[in-house]
């Protein structure tokens, strides 16, 4: 079973998917549309989790945690006060602000890295190769070395902790410490950076045009595809712009339930789009369960 929604898609209809739906999770406070994007984000991440990768989903969710109880500290607006800290007012208003702030930031983290799992190198330089062959290739390097960095962390981290260095209980040894790993690993980056530009030069990538080695074929279902994904932002953005998903936090939060009675319809056919990839998996699960029970 594939876990990408877009998987026999051009890679056209998927970088559109993830693009919009960063649109659409940046471009408004309602708190009814950043839920939906950051459960169907997040709903997807865990189907691209594997071993030994928590902290991809992690890592937004410290953020999230973070902003939702920074922000009252340092914003007290709002007309519910729920207590006092160093004299200042601690508002359920900033609290439910910060929360969904926090979602907001966290959604576009697992877009990002959905984007990430669903467009590989080869697809990315498919649509970019030609056109901007050097930004193309900056940016595949960055995907690239982003996880080589980590790994190489762990890595020189291991090889320490086997010589005993990390267990020095000083401050200053362990500055030392962090400095000569800081040292080594951007010395590493450097090295295998150059590397790589060179073996690029000598090869004569971005004098002329280069084409691609794999070739996608434009299926009628990517038409039908691209014309849903776009046509459903469109009519969101325009909904956003006459201030139909306007929503006011301060100084009361207007009632959620009242806003979903009025426009439910359009909360589902975001929360549809949102949840493409995974309600994708669910049908290929049911359809691999059924043929399995006819074998």
């Amino acid at each position: 079973m594939n876990p990408h929604f877009f998987r026999q898609r051009h890679p056209l209809v998927i970088s559109c998917y993830y693009l919009m739906m960063l649109l659409i999770a940046m471009s408004t406070t309602n708190p009814l549309i950043i839920g939906c994007c950051f459960f169907g984000s997040l709903t997807s991440r865990l189907l691209h989790f594997k071993k030994g990768n928590k902290q991809s989903i992690i890592f937004p969710l410290f953020f999230l945690i973070l902003i939702t109880i920074t922000n009252p500290l340092f914003v007290h607006r709002g007309g519910t006060i729920l207590f006092f800290f160093l004299n200042k007012p601690i508002t359920l208003e900033a609290f439910v602000y910060g929360l969904f702030m926090g979602m907001m930031i966290a959604s576009v983290i697992y877009l990002f890295q959905n984007f990430q799992s669903a467009v590989d190198s080869e697809k990315f330089f498919y649509l970019f190769g030609k056109r901007f062959p050097k930004s193309a290739l900056i940016l595949t390097m960055i995907f690239r070395f982003i996880p080589l960095f980590q790994a190489y962390y762990q890595e020189l981290n291991q090889v320490q902790k086997t010589i005993q260095r990390t267990q020095k209980r000083t401050f200053k040894e362990k500055a030392s410490y962090g400095l000569d790993l800081f040292g080594n690993l951007f010395s590493w980056a450097l090295e295998n950076a150059m590397d790589t530009a060179d073996s690029m030069k000598a090869r004569g990538y971005g004098v002329t045009v280069r084409s691609s080695r794999t070739s996608y074929r434009w299926r009628k279902m990517d038409s039908f595809s691209l014309f849903m994904i776009i046509s459903l932002t469109c009519l969101f953005i325009l909904s956003v712009t006459q201030g139909s998903y306007q929503f006011n936090f301060y100084p009361y939060q207007e009632n959620l339930f009242l806003a979903l009675e009025q426009r439910w319809l359009d909360y589902l056919v975001i929360l549809f789009l949102a949840l493409l990839p995974t309600l994708n998996r669910i049908r290929e699960v049911i359809v691999w369960t059924i043929l399995k029970s006819r074998i």
